[in-house]
């Protein structure tokens, strides 16, 4: 059986050696066990994770192999909350491939574009590819599956804060290694002239078209995009109920579901989920307020019955 310890730097002041110790630990451990155990351990820096265009990949550069070569990975250390969604996504891949993660956090709530990335995956929806921008990433251990320019944007930024067109990257680690409060990921460049929020309040839908002002590549209305209400039939059928699904799966009665059409193929990828869209702010407050009224209504009637 093989097995794979994986850290975090932060754990303590010197890492890889708590780490090697903990390998001889778990050797020690299974010395007398009845089937050969061997242990190793990596690092979160070390792991290239990507996942979207159909594909979820957990490569190890520390030791050159993928994660699903391993038969169990153990997620030890501290200073996790930084990277709850890098545990996330190494649990749901774990998961996936049948390895046993220990503790497993697959279940763990939580809306960095990595988590939803994988979310988007895990419920068969398209996402271009997303690359967790790390060491591993940065570095050039690990090729990029796509070229250049490419979408760098901060896990957990919003309104369009934090969202680069890089061109290579060296612009790329600049950007993100400037501020190591942030964590950033790397995405698949899809061209396009517009995006569309799907609103989802309660049972009803509304589908916002946004266009960039001037050259820029967002899409946001509160970086300056042009917006319009436009019919649920502009969208295909699928993408429709793919958002409303999504908006289930995730519990939320209110979402704004962000998609984007390959203007040279057509085809469709989701952007995000956003659990706190503008309802008092930002373009249609006529309609918000609309969906919003009959929304409580509906709550409000079912509770009577209740």
């Amino acid at each position: 059986m093989r097995v794979l310890l994986i850290g975090n730097r932060e754990t303590n002041s010197d890492s890889e050696t708590y780490f090697k110790s903990y390998v001889e630990f778990f050797n020690r451990a299974t010395a007398h066990n009845d089937e050969p155990t061997t242990t190793e351990y990596t690092m979160f820096h070390d792991l290239y994770i990507a996942v979207g265009d159909d594909t979820f990949e957990v490569y190890d550069t520390r030791h050159g192999r993928h994660l699903s070569d391993y038969q169990v990975v153990f997620l030890r250390g501290g200073g996790y909350r930084k990277c709850y969604d890098v545990i996330k996504a190494i649990s749901v891949y774990a998961n996936l491939h049948g390895i046993r993660a220990v503790n497993d956090y697959s279940a763990f709530r939580e809306s960095s574009k990595l988590t939803q990335a994988v979310q988007f995956y895990t419920e068969q929806m398209p996402v271009a590819q997303t690359v967790y921008a790390n060491e591993a990433a940065l570095s050039g251990k690990h090729p990029l599956a796509f070229d250049f320019p490419c979408i760098l944007k901060a896990t957990f930024g919003s309104h369009g804060g934090d969202n680069y067109l890089v061109k290579s990257l060296d612009e790329a680690a600049t950007i993100a290694q400037a501020d190591d409060r942030k964590t950033f990921v790397l995405q698949r460049y899809v061209p396009n002239d517009r995006d569309y929020r799907i609103l989802i309040i309660g049972e009803e839908i509304a589908v916002i078209e946004r266009t960039a002002a001037g050259d820029s590549h967002l899409n946001n209305t509160s970086q300056g995009a042009q917006a319009r209400l436009v019919s649920t039939d502009s969208l295909p059928a699928e993408i429709v109920e793919a958002s409303r699904h999504i908006a289930q799966v995730l519990q939320l009665s209110i979402a704004g579901v962000d998609v984007l059409a390959d203007k040279t193929t057509g085809n469709f990828y989701f952007l995000e989920v956003n659990a706190q869209p503008q309802l008092m702010t930002g373009a249609f407050l006529s309609v918000k307020s609309e969906m919003i009224g009959r929304f409580l209504q509906k709550l409000a009637s079912d509770q009577l019955a209740a």
